[in-house]
């Protein structure tokens, strides 16, 4: 049977398929045979609210509060501890364990060997925290050092789950398939994930909500975040049906602040509305974490991290987010120090204080533009898919895939059609400058270009492929747009 005609449904795994797969990816690693399942239900509900994602996130949101939601790892267990632990004190109350980049790959044995060469050497020679080679054990000790809830970035599976980390992957994982897959298809992507999310549907089955983060297919360049925001909607829709009760989008911020804060607002009012409409009512949205994730240079010097990542807490603030996804200033140096995480969160935690606490209703010129038409293309794309899979999601969005209906630019996934393109328009605002198979209306497709056709007469040329590469370095040079003197 050949991969297109391999069809794929939005249908719940059946149990004991799921028990035997369960048991398989465990038996991969030693460390898997000290996960108990029954035992990681009841460690799981042995712990306090302050512990448990969701609750922490829900009463953030009670309270108008928010919390830095950052990434972070290194490789020794007492490091690590001492990392979070400083984390904590800054008034981080969400801790995530980035792991290393071998954990994601699977490639165990290496670690091992990595790993007595870091306790040997003291320095940390892998850039995140292995939490399938240490364990349930081991890991239960990170998770107990700080009163504070845990979630395991990139990759932890179940070891992490029974080591009191409260978030576990369960979304359908477009982050992989559009950002760091070479050849995997969007139907291979379904298969692999499907079992993922149906794992944390199992712990919600056993009253253990376990939350998940949407990421959403990422724009690897200033492009509008439409198809971005169809694929958080397909991939709450697929975790609900797996049995997931607890999401909350990820929106990146792109540096236009009319649509950095319009998509926050957009996001969750949408998956809401489509979970709603396809009968998962019982799933909740627990919060909308704007994000300093674009997949593309930004600020390479300290105060222009600094100044992008305030201005992330700032959007945050005015949109009155409960969590703001963050990164260090020295990010892109190595593996942060504790120091370096203490002191850009403190800068964060600075603004929330001062900002968010003020509850400023601020009228942003624009915002209610730029939502309404990232609505109407988000419906036209969602409203394509379902028929493509005759009102099945999932197969209908291997179908857009494979047509171009859902793309996105400068993807290394060479099954993406990559016929679309963004480009700046005069605001710094992210527009289509080629649409692709995308289905947009062409009413929206006249304003965009009408919106590239100020930019044009600004510079005095034509906006092409070269200015979308301009464009791609422009924060990181703290420009919004590549136009003159930046090009000089």
């Amino acid at each position: 049977m050949s991969e297109r005609k391999l069809r794929v449904q939005n249908k719940r795994i059946d149990d004991d398929l799921l028990m035997k797969r369960r048991r398989e990816a465990l038996d991969v690693w030693p460390t898997g045979k000290e996960v108990d399942f029954e035992d990681a239900v009841a460690y799981q509900k042995s712990l306090p609210d302050s512990k448990v994602w969701w609750k922490v996130m829900t009463k953030l949101e009670k309270e108008g509060r928010m919390s830095v939601f950052p990434r972070a790892g290194t490789p020794i267990l007492e490091d690590m501890i001492e990392l979070c632990q400083g984390m904590a004190a800054s008034g981080v109350v969400l801790i995530p364990v980035t792991t290393d980049s071998y954990t994601r790959a699977g490639q165990y044995e290496k670690i091992e060997e990595i790993l007595k060469e870091c306790y040997r050497t003291h320095k940390p020679l892998l850039n995140g925290f292995p939490i399938i080679n240490y364990g349930v054990k081991k890991t239960r000790k990170l998770v107990e050092s700080c009163d504070a809830a845990f979630s395991p970035r990139g990759a932890g599976g179940e070891v992490a789950i029974a080591a009191g980390m409260t978030t576990a992957g369960g979304g359908l994982g477009f982050l992989h398939f559009g950002s760091y897959a070479k050849r995997t298809t969007v139907r291979e992507l379904v298969q692999r994930s499907q079992n993922g999310m149906r794992i944390v549907g199992w712990y919600a089955d056993r009253g253990v909500i376990l939350c998940t983060d949407l990421h959403g297919w990422l724009p690897t360049g200033p492009f509008p975040l439409s198809v971005n925001i169809v694929c958080l909607i397909i991939e709450a829709v697929t975790a609900a049906e797996q049995g997931q009760k607890a999401l909350y989008p990820l929106v990146h911020c792109m540096g236009n602040m009319a649509q950095d804060m319009a998509w926050i607002r957009l996001a969750p009012r949408l998956i809401r509305e489509y979970l709603d409409k396809l009968g998962y009512r019982d799933c909740m949205i627990v919060g909308c974490c704007p994000a300093q994730t674009p997949l593309f240079p930004v600020a390479q010097d300290l105060g222009g991290a600094f100044a992008y990542l305030t201005y992330v807490s700032m959007v945050g603030s005015l949109a009155k987010a409960n969590a703001v996804d963050l990164r260090t200033v020295d990010e892109g140096a190595g593996v942060a120090t504790k120091e370096a995480h203490s002191m850009s969160y403190r800068a964060a935690k600075w603004i929330f204080d001062v900002i968010r606490e003020q509850r400023i209703e601020l009228e942003v010129k624009d915002v209610a533009m730029e939502e309404k038409v990232t609505e109407t293309e988000v419906r036209a794309i969602l409203d394509r898919i379902l028929d493509l899979g005759d009102g099945d999601i999932v197969e209908g969005t291997a179908r857009a895939v494979e047509s171009g209906v859902l793309d996105s630019p400068w993807s290394p996934n060479i099954t993406v059609k990559d016929q679309v393109l963004g480009v700046r328009d005069a605001r710094g605002a992210c527009r289509y400058l080629e649409f692709g198979n995308l289905p947009i209306p062409e009413d929206i497709k006249d304003f965009h270009r009408a919106r590239i056709a100020e930019r044009e007469r600004l510079q005095g040329r034509k906006v092409d492929y070269y200015d979308a590469v301009r464009d791609l370095w422009g924060l990181s040079k703290g420009k919004m747009v590549g136009l003159p003197p930046y090009d000089k």
